[in-house]
């Protein structure tokens, strides 16, 4: 017998299959989106001599793809590990987020950038504040800069990503979290 959270979940993937196939039609959203997927197979085949060349440069390569491609990347990401995603119709005028995640029984915002310095705390709130004029019950802002240490509370309500839980994450090597 079904869970209702398992059924919800599925409700909820149904209904986002219609928006997503949507952006997928629109000539460079199914571009962009054909290169994340080859980018997120592409990063699980990028090794170094140890732990932290693989790290290096899969980071360097994120750093060096399309910053739209690098969106796609992180949606297929989720889509990967069976969570539902919702693809914006634009990449424009997108109301300050880069898509949609169900988790924990409603949907988390995401917000991607390709930073090559430490990231900028006004980013992060103003990401907060778009979550929550979206009606999201939080954020998840990945980004390949580099996170203050007490960066990890930059914003109540959003959740980090980036470093090697990134890297590690989107080769398939690593759970984004334990479920």
């Amino acid at each position: 017998m079904w869970s209702m959270t398992h059924l919800k979940t599925l409700v909820v993937r149904a209904l986002t299959i219609r928006g997503n196939q949507k952006a997928a039609h629109k000539a460079g959203h199914k571009h962009r989106i054909t290169q994340g997927k080859k980018s997120i197979k592409k990063i699980s085949d990028i090794t170094g001599n140890d732990t932290q060349a693989t790290f290096a440069r899969r980071l360097a390569y994120l750093r060096s793809i399309d910053p739209l491609v690098f969106e796609e990347l992180v949606l297929e990401a989720f889509q990967r590990d069976r969570y539902p995603i919702r693809r914006n119709q634009r990449y424009t005028g997108d109301g300050g987020l880069d898509g949609q995640v169900y988790m924990d029984e409603g949907w988390w915002a995401i917000q991607c950038k390709r930073y090559r310095g430490a990231v900028n705390k006004a980013h992060i709130e103003q990401f907060r504040v778009d979550a929550q004029r979206e009606g999201c019950v939080g954020g998840i802002f990945v980004h390949t800069g580099k996170t203050p240490k007490n960066g990890k509370h930059l914003a109540q309500g959003v959740t980090i990503i980036s470093g090697s839980r990134l890297t590690s994450w989107l080769a398939g090597e690593c759970p984004l979290r334990e479920n």
